[in-house]
């Protein structure tokens, strides 16, 4: 079993996502490439800087633009929004493989609309196929067949809670996109026929070796503990991952390695050090979502990095520890700072609110400098002015 250094550890994954930039990785040509490796990103609406899809990107693509990403979704579709680890974005050549996914929705399905008094649904499917066949693009205030009065949770009307059935199990995907709002039309007229149906000789065991080692490569590398990294239909049963993991090492499919210092080995694919030699760059240093593939496991991350870090949107504006929508700090491979910035739709320009640096960082001239290149690149992502004040609120602390 290879070993490796905390600080090997670190640079391959930092070098695994491009987040040192050493690839020349620009513009939608970018983006597919680094898909291609990370297959999958976790969508999540919310838009404070940017939504979190967009957040990941810049951080790997040079010169990215949140229309790059509606490029590919949702006029040439070479990616697709489905349940993956959650609800995600990702490549649709996989779309036919994530049939055994959606299975397991359509199996759990009733009872969770039972509960929301949705069993209604049912009686109208083929009234919302004929509806979303005739009109094309649909969303949920396109049509109205029945109402749900009796829950509190989910849609109040059936059609709307059809469509998402009708989604979830690939009858239906989304073919735009505005805002939050998604607008369903047929999988068939969505994506390409080669890209629609799974390999009906393929066995529930040869997807789960594809889908376990696909979620390995989302991360770069993980270790066999329950947490975030293992969200998802198949991936959260232990059993089946252990013994899934078992033989995708004994078919060399995956490798399993060890970091000193840290007890528990990790599982990654075979090409992953190819990473390790490449040099490390000039300095650098990143803003990341808060649900960046690399925050996947935080407990993971916060053992290798030394990095703990709490998602606290949830969380009650007393009990939090720093702020509602906060990005973690790279530079050079360490998580060196924190911040939270105004909602930037607001105020109409990147403004810095609170910085935290970590305990054991010392900033000096070289990382301030790094930073503050990084400030200006983030604000021409967002396109939007930057705020003379970033950088006296920074080197103020």
């Amino acid at each position: 079993m290879k070993l490796y250094s905390k600080e090997e550890a670190r640079h391959m994954l930092c070098r695994y996502h491009n987040l040192d930039g050493a690839e020349a990785l620009y513009g939608k040509q970018g983006v597919e490439k680094i898909m291609q490796r990370i297959h999958s990103i976790q969508y999540d609406p919310l838009h404070v800087t940017a939504r979190n899809a967009d957040l990941v990107l810049q951080a790997r693509v040079r010169d990215y633009r949140e229309s790059v990403l509606y490029n590919l979704l949702y006029e040439e579709h070479k990616l697709i929004d489905g349940f993956d680890k959650e609800m995600c974005i990702y490549n649709t050549r996989d779309f036919a493989r994530l049939q055994f996914v959606r299975n397991e929705y359509h199996k759990y399905a009733v009872p969770t609309l039972e509960h929301r008094n949705q069993m209604g649904i049912f009686g109208i499917l083929d009234d919302v196929r004929d509806f979303v066949d005739k009109h094309g693009k649909t969303s949920t205030k396109d049509i109205t067949i029945g109402e749900v009065r009796e829950s509190r949770w989910g849609h109040k009307k059936l059609s709307s809670a059809a469509l998402d059935y009708l989604f979830n199990t690939g009858e239906l995907s989304v073919a735009d996109k505005r805002g939050t709002q998604k607008y369903f039309d047929l999988t068939n007229r969505v994506i390409g026929s080669e890209n629609l149906s799974c390999d009906p000789e393929m066995t529930v065991e040869e997807f789960l070796e594809w889908y376990i080692e696909r979620r390995i490569q989302c991360i770069g590398f993980l270790w066999n503990k329950s947490g975030g990294a293992w969200q998802g239909r198949f991936v959260s049963d232990n059993e089946i991952r252990t013994s899934t993991l078992q033989t995708l090492v004994e078919k060399n499919k995956v490798e399993k390695i060890q970091v000193e210092g840290i007890n528990e080995p990790f599982y990654t694919s075979s090409n992953f050090e190819e990473y390790k030699k490449v040099p490390a760059t000039d300095s650098y240093a990143r803003f990341l979502a808060p649900l960046d593939n690399m925050m996947w496991d935080r407990t993971m991350l916060e053992t290798l990095f030394g990095f703990a870090y709490r998602w606290e949107v949830y969380t009650p504006v007393v009990k939090r520890k720093f702020g509602y929508y906060v990005l973690p700090v790279l530079y050079n491979g360490k998580f060196v700072a924190r911040f939270e910035a105004e909602p930037v739709q607001q105020v109409k320009k990147f403004v810095i609110k609170n910085w935290w640096w970590e305990p054991d960082t010392e900033p000096n001239h070289k990382m301030l400098e790094t930073i503050e290149k990084e400030i200006v690149r983030f604000a021409d992502f967002l396109q939007t002015g930057n705020s003379a004040d970033n950088m006296k609120k920074i080197t103020a602390l």
